[in-house]
């Protein structure tokens, strides 16, 4: 798990730190407060985990360097990893990253210390394959000579913990809450190439790509997260849908190319078109037709469920959903931030009417510090601590206790 962070010249975080809870943690603050460049700080862990998210630069461009510490625990080992990140904001208010450094800190039991330069992309591909590709050496523009030493000077008794960090950061997911707005936008199919036993994704974003991951989750060998997200949704939980099916239509293309001297070359392609149908009572929807309310809990149900994530980091779920629903949502969260850890950012006081005070970091801008987040335990004297539990145990909820300035202005 993710222990702590601390975030150095992103955005508003000029020095922020935080530490998470192991299971779900609940960032909450006013517009502006940078709750989501939190957020979008720990995904740059993600990033680095993934080589193929490096972008081109562009000449017009505002790079900026950022500096993340990133403190994880595995059983008994303690893991730093410190990145120096170079990155831009497009015109999406994306991050593109262009390069990074990472160095690692171990201390282990029975007081070993370890310390070496590795990136995360490259220590998750070598110990998961046991080899690296050389399209990564280009990209990183490793020496080989550098990258024999790399690999010689990882301890070994290091390498299970630090496989589980990369595969960790790999395993990030996020849920925006500008994600998935205005569903009519959406695709009513999606195509996929199909040469022999493998297939070909074309590139899918947005609405697209989580019906084609929903797609894959139902045609993967082991679908128990899949038949846990109908289960969930369906008939017999929150009654969202009734039924989603995936109808495949095969297709062929034939693509003519000329070559050197003349000759015609044909290469004909066979394509699978998918059309994901949703059965609500007796109609059946195509995702177009789904309110949004509706597209985005069962984007956010499908994340929080199957097992291909290690950890969420969800924006605003209040979004678009109405507190009957939500409150279903919040309680299926922190069922599964059991099994993943969860970073939740809000501005609802009622989501807080679901968690406990351990679970609350109040996020606040100052104009010196920038963003500043802190863990309600540890901004309470022992006293006033032991009054919030009593007033939760015998007068009101965490929300109203928020609502009243309970909380104040020391968080």
């Amino acid at each position: 798990m993710l222990k702590r962070i601390v975030i150095q010249n992103y955005r508003s975080c000029l020095r922020t730190s935080i530490d998470l809870h192991p299971n779900l943690s609940v960032l909450i603050g006013p517009n502006s407060s940078g709750k989501t460049n939190i957020l979008q700080a720990i995904m740059f862990l993600n990033k680095m985990a993934r080589e193929e998210d490096y972008g081109p630069s562009h000449e017009d461009a505002i790079t900026v360097s950022s500096r993340i510490k990133a403190v994880f625990q595995q059983r008994r080992t303690r893991i730093q990893l410190n990145a120096s990140v170079n990155a831009y904001t497009n015109e999406s208010n994306n991050d593109v990253m262009l390069a990074s450094r990472q160095k690692w800190l171990f201390k282990g039991q029975n007081g070993k210390h370890a310390s070496f330069e590795i990136p995360v992309a490259f220590a998750g591909r070598l110990l998961r394959d046991g080899m690296v590709p050389d399209y990564f050496r280009h990209l990183h523009r490793i020496h080989p000579y550098k990258l024999m030493r790399m690999i010689r000077d990882i301890p070994k008794w290091t390498t299970r913990a630090l496989s589980s960090v990369a595969e960790y950061c790999s395993g990030i997911r996020y849920y925006g809450a500008s994600q998935f707005t205005n569903p009519g936008s959406c695709a009513v199919s999606f195509e996929i190439q199909q040469e022999g036993k493998r297939r070909r994704l074309f590139r899918l974003r947005g609405h697209a790509r989580i019906l084609y991951n929903m797609y894959s989750a139902k045609k993967a060998e082991s679908n128990r997260g899949y038949e846990q997200f109908i289960d969930i949704v369906g008939p017999k939980g929150l009654r969202l849908i009734d039924d989603l099916t995936f109808r495949e239509v095969p297709t062929s293309s034939i693509d003519y190319s000329v070559r050197v001297g003349g000759n015609v070359e044909v290469r004909k392609r066979h394509m699978l078109l998918v059309i994901p149908q949703f059965r609500i009572g007796w109609h059946k929807l195509s995702p177009n037709q789904l309110s949004e309310g509706t597209f985005k809990t069962l984007a956010l149900l499908f994340y929080v469920i199957t097992g291909d994530s290690t950890a969420l980091l969800i924006e605003e779920p209040e979004v678009c959903v109405h507190h009957g629903l939500l409150s279903s949502i919040l309680e299926i969260v922190k069922s599964y931030s059991r099994h993943k850890q969860m970073v939740i950012s809000t501005h609802s006081d009622y989501v807080l009417d679901h968690v406990t005070p351990e679970n609350v970091y109040r996020v606040t801008f100052e104009k010196s510090a920038g963003t500043v987040a802190c863990h309600s335990p540890k901004a309470m004297t022992a006293k006033e601590f032991s009054a919030l539990r009593e007033y939760l145990e015998q007068e009101g909820n965490l929300g109203e206790y928020w609502r009243e300035g309970g909380l104040g202005d020391r968080l």
